[in-house]
């Protein structure tokens, strides 16, 4: 992994792009872990991750992380004993670990670790949003193990979109059609 993103008030964006980043004066999070607290700036793998995103009065700054202190941790662990299992240095997480996954950088940061993240011109990011990659990569996973049969992930998924109202159920004798109601898009089910 090279780059975090961080998020600055847009009033202190040209200061912290020239002289770099203090610890000591941008600390904003703290991690608890089970025998030590870290504390440091909190930073996202990508910058949709964060809900300043679309934030106008913020700046997304993007941080190469080398030469840096930094963690990664799942959020949704955060606050249980589930934390020391779901947090590693950065060098070792590998993208789609973790469901929600943050970091927080534990180091002062130079100005040539910094660059003004542009939405339009900057690099391609490799995950635009980092738990609908994880979601994707168990699912991947998940059906290349072979626990599930294509045939119960297909019943699985007629049954969750008629829970969700996605489809217009009709039935006749054994078989039950589900009709797509954007696409009209027929999937027929035998039923007992």
């Amino acid at each position: 992994m090279q780059d975090l993103y961080i998020y600055v008030d847009k009033n202190k964006l040209d200061d912290c792009l020239k002289y770099g980043i203090k610890l000591s004066e941008f600390e904003n999070r703290v991690l608890k872990l089970s025998n030590v607290s870290k504390r440091g700036i909190q930073a996202f793998l990508s910058p949709k991750d964060s809900e300043l995103y679309l934030d106008e009065s913020y700046g997304c700054i993007r941080v190469i992380s080398k030469n840096l202190i930094a963690i990664v941790f799942n959020k949704i662990c955060e606050n249980t004993s589930l934390i020391d299992d779901f947090m590693c240095n950065i060098e070792d997480y590998r993208i789609g670990n973790y469901e929600l996954p943050e970091a927080i950088i534990c180091s002062s940061i130079l100005p040539e670790n910094l660059q003004l993240y542009n939405k339009i011109l900057d690099k391609p990011l490799l995950v635009q949003n980092s738990r609908e990659f994880y979601y994707e990569k168990c699912i991947n996973e998940i059906m290349e193990t072979d626990m599930f049969s294509k045939y119960e992930l297909y019943q699985t998924l007629l049954i969750l979109g008629d829970q969700k109202k996605l489809f217009n159920v009709s039935k006749e004798n054994n078989v039950k059609m589900y009709t797509d109601s954007i696409s009209g898009k027929k999937y027929t089910k035998r039923s007992n």
